[in-house]
């Protein structure tokens, strides 16, 4: 069996073909794409507004198009393999939905909480105003920093959309999606606490 040689590409090659294929069309045909295999591969139905625990597509997409120009250490473009680049994205891609989605689930198995019952809501039993102070309180007790504390009632409690979070907030849209991973990992000792108060 004869081994073919593996062909990388030059960072001026990958450079030129990252501007060729990433055009919005392109954007869009990943972002379907991406939906749909965490919903096909993990059974997960991806909210539109909410992404996944916090984590947009569109946030994969633009780190895993970051890593082709990267300078050292990101990816390469293997051209035996793949001739047309576009096919290379499409596989990298695969990749980065499956280590990002399974690092999350790990997560959930080690803490044995389901994150996405952690969601504090307005709803609650007893006063809303004393639950949101005592949850502030509680928050700025393990740490959080002033933007998680602004943030913790619209993004949290009132689910606002990323992007209007961003607009009010003078945030870029990674920014508000950090904010909110950094919220989602205290919610689950946040709400055994309001447990015990009530």
């Amino acid at each position: 069996m004869e081994v073919t040689e593996k062909i990388l590409a030059t960072n001026t090659e990958l450079q030129k073909a990252v501007q060729e294929v990433f055009t919005p069309e392109f954007n869009e045909r990943l972002i379907k794409y991406a939906i749909i295999r965490i919903n096909t591969k993990f059974n997960i139905k991806y909210d539109l507004n909410r992404g996944f625990r916090g984590i947009m597509v569109e946030d994969m997409i633009s780190e895993l198009m970051l890593s082709f120009i990267k300078n050292g250490g990101g990816r390469n473009w293997n051209k035996s393999e793949f001739p047309d680049f576009i096919e290379q994205v499409i596989s990298s891609l695969d990749s980065q939905i499956s280590n990002t989605i399974t690092k999350e689930l790990e997560k959930t198995a080690q803490s044995n909480t389901n994150i996405e019952d952690c969601k504090i809501s307005a709803e609650d039993d007893g006063d809303y105003d004393e639950l949101l102070d005592f949850s502030l309180k509680f928050l700025e007790e393990q740490g959080a920093s002033d933007e998680e504390l602004l943030l913790f009632e619209p993004y949290i409690v009132h689910g606002m959309k990323r992007s209007d979070i961003s607009k009010e907030n003078g945030i870029t849209e990674q920014e508000a999606t950090n904010i909110k991973k950094r919220l989602v990992r205290r919610l689950p000792a946040l709400k055994e606490m309001i447990k015990n108060i009530k």
